[in-house]
C-alpha cells in the first residue's frame, strides 16, 4: 500500500506558472533526466512514424527508398499533425514518472485546465485572427504582389476529407505544442533557481533562474531557433515565429496558465489550415512554420511578420486586461 511519502509532489504554494516544476521532488538531476528521457521517446516517436509512412508507401505500391515514398497530401497532413499531437503523453509521461508531480502543475497554477478561462480566449482570439486573415489580401496587393495563390481546392470530396483531418487533430497538435514549448520548457527552466532559504538561493544567479524571464526566453524563442537552423535563409518566418512565441510565453506566466496560448494557437491554426487547404496548398501545412504555430498568411515574407505582431499585439493586450481579476497567477498551496 502507498503512503504518502511515495505519492508524487503536489504544487508549491505560492509560486508562479514556470515555477511549478520546482516541487518537493526537485533535485538538480531531475532536469537533465527528463531533457534525456523526452529525447529518447521523441526519437522513437520518430521512427513510429517513418515506419508507419512507410507502410502506407508499401500499400499504395511504393517502394523501400525515400525517394520513392509517395502518400496522399490528405495522409502527409494527418501523419504531419498527429505526429505533433503525440507529444502530449509523451511530455506527461516525464511531467507524472521523471519529475514525479501532478500532470495538472503543467497545466495551470490550479492543477487543471481553466475551461472557462479557456472558452474566454478562445472567443477573445476570433477578433485578431479575423483581422488578420481580412487584412491579408490588401496588404499583399501592395507589399508583396502575386503573393496570393490562385490555386484551387482538388475538389470538393478532398477538402471535405482535409477538413475532417484539421478539425479532428488540430486542436490536439496545437496544444500538444503548447504543452510542450510554454509548459515542459518553461518549467524547466523555472525550476533552475533555488528558493529563497535554499542554498544557495540568495545569490543573484539563482535570483535571475527565479525571475520568469529566462523561461519566457526559453519557451518563446526554442522553435524559432530550431526553425531557422533548418531554414537559415528565412529570417522573417523566424521572427514571425519568435514574436509568436514570446506572446505565448509571457501570456502563460501573465495568465499562470497554457489556456490563452493554446486558445490563440487552436483558433489561428484552424483557420490558416483551412485557407491552406482551400486554396490548394495543403503542401505548406508540413512545413515547420505552418504546423509550428499556424502563423497568417504571407510565410516567407515581411508580410507575415506585420500580420503577426498586430495579431499577438491585440491578443495579448485583450487577454492580459480580462486576466487582471478572472485568473489567479500564482499557486495556494498543496491540496489536500
Amino acid at each position: 500500500m502507498r503512503t504518502n511519502a511515495f505519492a508524487c509532489a503536489e504544487l508549491p504554494p505560492g509560486e508562479a506558472y514556470h515555477r511549478l516544476g520546482r516541487t518537493s521532488s526537485f533535485r538538480w538531476w531531475t532536469t537533465p533526466l527528463a531533457l534525456f528521457c523526452f529525447a529518447v521517446l521523441l526519437f522513437f516517436l520518430w521512427l513510429a512514424i517513418l515506419l508507419a509512412v512507410t507502410i502506407v508507401a508499401i500499400v499504395g505500391g511504393s517502394g523501400l527508398a525515400p525517394d520513392s515514398v509517395r502518400i496522399s497530401e490528405i495522409a502527409q497532413l494527418a501523419f504531419g499533425l498527429l505526429s505533433s499531437a503525440l507529444l502530449i503523453p509523451i511530455v506527461l509521461f516525464v511531467v507524472r514518472v521523471i519529475q514525479w508531480r501532478r500532470v495538472g502543475s503543467l497545466l495551470s497554477v490550479e492543477g487543471r485546465v481553466r475551461w472557462g478561462w479557456m472558452a474566454t480566449c478562445t472567443a477573445v482570439a476570433v477578433l485578431p485572427v479575423a483581422l488578420g486573415v481580412a487584412a491579408f489580401l490588401p496588404l499583399a496587393r501592395v507589399l508583396q504582389p502575386g503573393l496570393v495563390p490562385h490555386q484551387g481546392t482538388g475538389g470538393t470530396e478532398v477538402f471535405a476529407a482535409a477538413m475532417v483531418v484539421i478539425l479532428l487533430l488540430v486542436p490536439f497538435q496545437s496544444a500538444a505544442e503548447e504543452i510542450t514549448l510554454r509548459g515542459l520548457v518553461m518549467q524547466m527552466v523555472g525550476a533552475l533557481g533555488a528558493r529563497r532559504g535554499e542554498r544557495g538561493g540568495d545569490s543573484a544567479v539563482a535570483r535571475v533562474l527565479r525571475s520568469p524571464w529566462p523561461a519566457v526566453l526559453a519557451g518563446g524563442t526554442l522553435f524559432a531557433a530550431l526553425y531557422l537552423a533548418t531554414h537559415p535563409g528565412d529570417v522573417w518566418t523566424t521572427a514571425a515565429l519568435a514574436v509568436m512565441g514570446l506572446g505565448a510565453a509571457w501570456l502563460t506566466w501573465r495568465t499562470g496558465g497554457l489556456e490563452a496560448a493554446i486558445a490563440l494557437h487552436v483558433v489561428n491554426s484552424l483557420v490558416q489550415f483551412t485557407l491552406c487547404v482551400f486554396e490548394g496548398r495543403m503542401s505548406e501545412i508540413g512545413t515547420g512554420a505552418i504546423v509550428g504555430a499556424g502563423l497568417p498568411l504571407g510565410a516567407g515574407t515581411p508580410l507575415v511578420l506585420l500580420l503577426t505582431t498586430a495579431q499577438v499585439g491585440l491578443y495579448t493586450l485583450g487577454v492580459a486586461w480580462l486576466a487582471r481579476r478572472r485568473v489567479r497567477r500564482e499557486s495556494a498551496g498543496a491540496r489536500r
